[in-house]
């Protein structure tokens, strides 16, 4: 019925020479990215604040809350004010919605080279191959996602279109190992220099033994829903999914209880130092190969730092602490030089200065779907000691770095409620990080030559591959698989099911 009416506002020209309006639809954590940073999928809001200068270089765009009931009404306004709507989801085939009302292009990152073409129990919005048959277009990030999505039989086009990088990043001055930085925010450091404590304890606040680590009914909501979505969900049908939808806030009525978070204090940063930007709960990341090898390969050099910038958030902070800390005291490696772990929340400007006092940038990543910190840290002349797998292999060899020796491994899908072992990511060598370390050090102390030639190499590459200009006329060239079901009179009819 929209379809028809989306015609009916048709005045006889080619829709393709109007101008577009880009009706986006994405996940929760728009809303709030501070709050969400962290929880599944909320790097796709830095995908469309990336995105958002391009697409306004083809048109115009508005965020759409509820695609499933706005869409077709806000595609027959834009139609009615000589427009041309496209919707564009940026989010995972089994959370995008597609109407035939408009021709929908999907904007998913995936970094496994199977796809799920499968029910997960009742849940069917989990087959990929029938969520991406509405799909006028899908764009990936890498040809390592598209490759996935041709094997797995996805029928409508597939075109790479990168995320774009901001100019900024290419416009950071060269590293200086005399430039100092100092920011205050809230962190943990673990040798190195010695910093004054603040005047809360940070042994009490991440001791496990503490009163502040009681069990919470905070910490009882968070355990019932995990094992809800993993053990439950998959299993009930929709209906009631849907009944215990509207239950949930009387049966997980629990009071909040706030835990507390590090203090503001002051941090330096001099010398070598080594940042990663990741979200420490995603398994994928693999900290402890990356951690590991750092305190072992500078164990006797308090001159050299590693950064942790974690993609977390006031409520994931105090358990994701707790768990480094396991992790770091388990490792039981004495050293001298420095780890810090960040735990605030960075505007631009700070991840920016951040990335001016940084040497190298670190990822030992077991799968990447595109990987925004490293190719910002390239953009900004920084080598990297990174794989060249998944999307990295994209844009990451010893040109503009070190590169880590990986292997393919069994795995599952990270959201597969069996985990079954269908696919498979990459296992890093170990001694291939550790060697890294020690290579890179060597090639910024003693050949700076070669060191500057990989930083501008390193830029070079990421404004070819990844700069706004080329990622406007990438995205351009995409769009004009739309021209055959968006054009002429009856162009968004022929999408509905009786077109």
């Amino acid at each position: 019925m929209f379809a028809t009416r989306l015609a009916e506002c048709q005045d006889g020209a080619s829709s393709i020479d109007r101008p577009i309006v880009f009706l986006v639809s994405t996940t929760g954590c728009a809303r709030d990215i501070q709050r969400h940073m962290g929880s599944a999928d909320y790097s796709y809001v830095f995908v469309l604040n990336a995105l958002a200068p391009v697409l306004e270089r083809l048109g115009t765009w508005r965020l759409i809350e509820g695609p499933e009931s706005r869409l077709p009404y806000l595609a027959a306004r834009a139609v009615a004010e000589g427009a041309r709507p496209i919707h564009l989801a940026i989010q995972p085939p089994q959370s995008g919605y597609a109407t035939p009302a408009l021709p929908t292009v999907l904007f998913p990152f995936w970094e496994f080279p199977e796809v799920p073409d499968r029910d997960f129990g009742h849940d069917t919005r989990q087959n990929w191959l029938r969520m991406t048959q509405p799909l006028a277009l899908a764009l990936t990030a890498c040809d390592f996602t598209a490759d996935a999505l041709r094997r797995a039989g996805v029928a409508c086009p597939i075109e790479v279109v990168p995320v774009p990088l901001a100019p900024e990043p290419f416009e950071t001055p060269d590293w200086n190992p005399d430039h100092i930085w100092t920011l205050n925010c809230r962190h943990l450091s673990w040798g190195g220099p010695i910093e004054p404590k603040p005047e809360s304890s940070l042994a009490e606040t991440l001791n496990p033994t503490s009163s502040v680590r009681r069990i919470t009914p905070a910490r009882v909501k968070h355990a019932l829903r995990s094992r809800y979505r993993r053990y439950v969900r998959p299993w009930l049908s929709p209906g009631a999914i849907r009944a215990l939808s509207k239950a949930q806030k009387t049966l997980l009525r629990l009071p909040e209880t706030p835990f507390p978070l590090l203090p503001r204090t002051p941090l330096t940063l001099s010398g070598q130092v080594y940042t990663s930007i990741f979200n420490f709960s995603d398994r994928r990341k693999n900290a402890q190969d990356m951690l590991s090898a750092f305190l072992v390969a500078f164990r006797d050099r308090p001159d050299v730092t590693l950064v942790w910038k974690l993609a977390t958030s006031p409520s994931r902070e105090f358990y994701e602490l707790n768990e480094l800390r396991t992790l770091y005291q388990g490792l039981r490696l004495e050293h001298r030089c420095r780890f810090v772990v960040v735990t605030d929340y960075l505007t631009d400007d700070q991840m920016g200065d951040l990335l001016r006092a940084t040497t190298y940038y670190v990822n030992t990543s077991r799968a990447e779907g595109a990987c925004l910190p490293l190719q910002q840290a390239l953009a900004s002349g920084r080598p990297a000691l990174a794989p060249s797998h998944t999307s990295m292999a994209d844009y990451m060899d010893d040109a503009v770095g070190f590169v880590l020796e990986s292997h393919p491994e069994p795995t599952f899908w990270p959201h597969d409620p069996d985990h079954r072992h269908e696919t498979t990511w990459h296992r890093l060598v170990w001694s291939s990080v550790r060697d890294a370390f020690v290579q890179s050090a060597e090639t910024v102390e003693s050949d700076r030559a070669a060191y500057d030639a990989m930083a501008s190499t390193a830029r070079d590459r990421m404004a070819g591959y990844a700069s706004r200009d080329v990622v406007a006329e990438k995205l351009r060239q995409a769009l004009r698989h739309l021209d055959d079901v968006s054009s002429g009179a009856d162009g968004w009819a022929a999408l509905s099911p009786a077109g």
